[in-house]
């Protein structure tokens, strides 16, 4: 086999963040499922396959106490990556060109880990590749240590396996090989071939390829080895490291789940292996895709543990979403009938919150420990609340790196989020929103720059929109060269101040301290 592994290294991967591979959110899913975080303040962390290395570069700066390691073996994403490592400048990542196997074999000297995680990586590598990934982690990961990995998951991705071998057939012909993939599989789709007619999972995939990242689609359809996974076989190769599943990096799909209904919940609850139960509520839910967490030995935390982790997490509502009693998860609708979940989202817009401050709030003293966790979790899996473990980390990194890929995004590249030191992670924006903040970046009074300086940012954004590519579009119609000016300016005058609300709120940049406010 070749050095790719069955990897298709022919474009390199999208520059795209996960905040599941965050330490500091994969310590607050584990407080919040019952389970022992890591302890040690100071940590190691690798990640295997990072793609372009946004995920990585965002964690070394939000997480200064921690020392990263992110492995992949494309010359041109280790190059991309440590371009902006070096001028970001964060000498806490290490950035390595080996593959899985060299690792594996101790050829790269390494420390053990508190914290390994992979992307989507197991779904398009070989068996040889996973069974040198499960090798890794025996020899380097410490008792106490967690992995997080994600995948397609097979329930949900049954329909697709046909589907990845007639995109793999029609990117044979000559030419680029996804307009070609594409372009197959869409013309044997308008023809009524039986296969999209009786799987309309498949016939949504291929409707929606015009709106996404080519890069992302021939990395996620045209590899060698394309592999949906059953959960149970995940857990026994994890197994196989000495590692025990210990709940999702998913808020939606932590146990017990809001959204299965009583009849399914009576037929899940009567399986008495865990391991099963929890694929069976794979097929509840369709599932095509899982953010699984595994630690090298399980503790549960005890109500009296619990209560001194909960001291550690964070939570706020986000201001910008409104309370709404009937909620939607990518799976299911959930009607939210009692008034504990409208007092939860009363709480958190009021301040910042511990989950102890919760725990201890007389609006919830007739609730169980777990009911508390229960109105927390939902509150997260449906996007009105935000959680952190642990206080927020000196931000000097984070606005390095945020400045760096501000500058970058006007000068073309695209990135599809920014350091947020009070997250622990990373938060997405939009590339219009960042070349608006990229022109307010280094304004002394932002708010007062919106009226007074509308001119030089106005230009400047316009300036950007040509290197990047990007038609602005307003009401799904492309904006004329002769308007952008104009509407520019609408957009600074609309919703500058939001915008700059919103950046001050997730830590992009600290709050202003000006005569005027």
């Amino acid at each position: 086999m070749s050095w790719t592994a069955g990897y298709n290294n022919s474009i390199a991967y999208t520059n795209s963040y996960c905040q599941e591979q965050s330490p500091s959110f994969l310590k607050a899913c584990l407080v919040m499922q019952r389970i022992s975080p890591p302890s040690a303040d100071k940590f190691s962390y690798c990640e295997l396959g990072f793609g372009q290395g946004l995920t990585s570069l965002i964690l070394a700066a939000t997480h200064p106490n921690g020392d990263f390691y992110a492995c992949d073996f494309n010359p041109l994403h280790v190059l991309a990556a440590e371009s902006v490592r070096d001028e970001a400048c964060l000498p806490n990542l290490t950035l390595l060109e080996n593959d899985f196997g060299e690792l594996a074999q101790g050829k790269v000297e390494l420390p053990q880990f508190d914290y390994v995680t992979m992307h989507g990586i197991i779904s398009w590598v070989s068996d040889e590749t996973r069974a040198q990934i499960v090798q890794f982690l025996r020899r380097y990961l410490k008792p106490g240590g967690v992995v997080q990995v994600s995948y397609n998951a097979m329930i949900g991705c049954a329909q697709t396996l046909p589907l990845q071998r007639l995109l793999k057939m029609g990117a044979k012909q000559s030419g680029d090989a996804w307009t070609n993939a594409s372009a197959f599989a869409k013309k044997l789709a308008s023809v009524d071939a039986l296969h999209f007619t009786r799987n309309p999972d498949s016939l949504t995939r291929i409707n929606d390829f015009d709106a996404m990242d080519t890069r992302y689609l021939v990395h996620e359809y045209l590899q060698e080895t394309w592999t949906p996974f059953y959960f149970t076989d995940i857990a026994r190769e994890m197994s196989e490291a000495k590692l025990t599943f210990a709940g999702s990096a998913s808020f939606s799909h932590m146990s017990p789940v809001e959204w299965l209904t009583d009849a399914q919940r009576e037929l899940v609850d009567a399986i008495p292996d865990p391991i099963e139960a929890e694929e069976l509520r794979d097929y509840c839910a369709n599932r095509a895709f899982r953010r699984d967490i595994f630690v090298r030995g399980k503790v549960l935390l005890s109500d009296n543990r619990l209560r001194e982790q909960a001291e550690h997490i964070h939570v706020w509502g986000k201001t910008s979403v409104g309370y709404k009693p009937v909620v939607e998860l990518e799976h299911a609708t959930v009607t939210r009938g009692d008034e504990f979940h409208r007092l939860l989202f009363a709480l958190l817009r009021r301040s910042e919150m511990t989950l102890a401050q919760l725990f201890n709030a007389p609006e919830f003293a007739s609730l169980s420990l777990d009911a508390i966790l229960k109105l927390v979790r939902l509150s997260i899996a449906v996007g009105e609340t935000s959680i952190r473990y642990g206080a927020v980390q000196p931000r000097e990194k984070a606005e390095r790196l945020n400045a760096v890929l501000l500058s970058r995004t006007e000068r073309g590249e695209v990135w599809n989020a920014l350091a947020s030191p009070r997250l622990g992670g990373g938060a997405g924006v939009g590339t219009l929103d960042q070349l608006l903040l990229a022109s307010l970046h280094e304004k002394t009074d932002r708010p007062k720059a919106l009226s007074k300086d509308t001119g030089e940012l106005v230009a400047r954004i316009k300036r950007s929109l040509a290197a990047t590519g990007l038609r602005l579009r307003i009401a799904n119609a492309e904006v004329p060269d002769e308007q952008i000016e104009t509407r520019v300016g609408h957009i600074l005058a609309d919703s500058g101040k939001k915008l700059i609300a919103h950046s001050e709120e997730l830590g992009f940049w600290l709050a202003q301290k000006t005569a005027g406010r």
